[in-house]
């Protein structure tokens, strides 16, 4: 199912259609481009996020890096700190776009291997043992795609949005919050980032907590007890809070200002095509780069098996439905397409 999937394709042309939440009725186009170098300046970005091609406003914040303006899931920018549809989804550390992450979905109890590499499903793991319970501080949440899971690296959902794109660390948050004056709610949301407090999920009953009062944003770091996030609270800022990773938190993207132009990123996204799409048997794939291998990886994250010859992908076997093919380049680059099989 479409809403099952993990995130997907980065390589989605210029012009596409905003089609989130309340939004559906007002269509606009993106062409990626980044905000002015001036605090405040705003632009946009389109990727797809749980199964739809969505546009989202990105806007230079007062450190000089491009951030999202909205959190992932959200409907749109804050119109206040206590705006429901600015809340977006609650991430639990280490898990990417697989729709535990929806204020929706079922809970479940932690994976017999529990770890990025054991989980399977889109629900919300809960009680004892806890989520990634184990706490390494080598653990990472900076994966680009399947193939880096493992048992200490999960994907960050934040590259969904394509070169540069990711999570902030705590040391990102700490310079924002001095750069931007975030120590309260209300400072929060009046700042360039509009920081809405869309409150926490807990792990140990899935239960909601403070929306609307209090903010919870994940950064990559680990802790000893989890992972590093900001805190707002009624009078405490504070970016070097931790929690335990099966907390749901909010998600905010970035990308540092020296990070590759819109023009570079455009480049980029002609140098794979595959078709024909939709497929019905055999699936040829064009690139300018030698593909060293492939990973075909079914609605509900499952990676299945393959045969990749001569520029070619068998998917005569696969039952119809959503796909994503990922294809590792020699050039470095990792590139994920979405095919649908009939």
């Amino acid at each position: 199912m479409i809403e099952d999937l993990y995130f997907a394709v980065r390589n989605l042309g210029i012009g596409i259609l905003l089609l989130t939440g309340s939004a559906l009725n007002a269509q606009q186009t993106c062409t990626n481009t980044n905000p002015g170098g001036n605090p405040g300046d705003i632009g946009c970005v389109s990727f797809t996020y749980h199964g739809q091609a969505i546009i989202y406003t990105t806007v230079r914040s007062a450190d000089g890096n491009i951030w999202l303006q909205q959190n992932l899931g959200s409907e749109r920018v804050a119109e206040s700190m206590d705006d429901e549809k600015s809340y977006g989804d609650l991430f639990q550390w280490g898990r990417w776009d697989d729709g535990h992450q929806l204020r929706t979905s079922s809970i479940t109890s932690a994976p017999s291997v529990n770890s990025p590499d054991g989980l399977q499903g889109s629900s919300f793991i809960t009680g004892s043992p806890a989520w990634w319970s184990t706490n390494g501080l080598s653990d990472q949440w900076t994966g680009t795609g399947f193939s880096e899971i493992t048992e200490t690296v999960g994907v960050d959902p934040c590259m969904a949005m394509g070169d540069g794109w990711r999570l902030p660390t705590q040391a990102d948050w700490a310079d924002i919050v001095q750069a931007e004056g975030i120590h309260s709610p209300s400072k929060a949301y009046d700042g360039n980032l509009k920081l809405p407090m869309g409150g926490f999920r807990g792990s140990s009953d899935g239960g909601f907590t403070s929306a609307g009062q209090k903010g919870y944003f994940w950064s990559s770091t680990p802790t000893g007890i989890g992972g590093k996030y900001l805190y707002i609270g009624t009078t405490v800022t504070n970016a070097s809070a931790g929690a335990p990773r099966g907390q749901g938190a909010s998600v905010r993207c970035m990308k540092l200002a020296s990070e590759l132009g819109t023009s570079d990123i455009n480049l980029k996204k002609k140098t794979v095509e595959v078709f024909p799409n939709p497929v019905k048997g055999i699936l040829t794939v064009k690139s300018d780069s030698v593909i060293e291998g492939i990973k075909i990886i079914n609605a509900v994250g499952q990676s299945l098996g393959n045969s990749f010859s001569n520029n070619q992908i068998d998917m005569n076997n696969l039952p119809s439905g959503l796909y994503m093919i990922e294809l590792k380049l020699k050039n470095g680059e990792s590139v994920v397409k979405k095919i649908m099989k009939n």
